[in-house]
């Protein structure tokens, strides 16, 4: 069998990087956490308002 059938598609290229900072990815998702919290509660305040 060759090599390129055994390995796999999308596997880890065996280098181990340090984390020195946060990637792009956790930055984006924290950011879209507090927009979330933050429109789920604009919404609930509407919601309970008493007019």
């Amino acid at each position: 069998m060759p090599l390129a059938i055994m390995t796999p598609a999308n596997g880890h290229s065996g280098i181990i990087r340090v984390r020195t900072h946060p990637e792009l990815s956790d930055i984006a998702l924290f950011v879209f956490a507090i927009g979330a919290i933050w429109l789920l509660r604009r919404a609930l305040r509407r919601r309970n308002r008493k007019d």
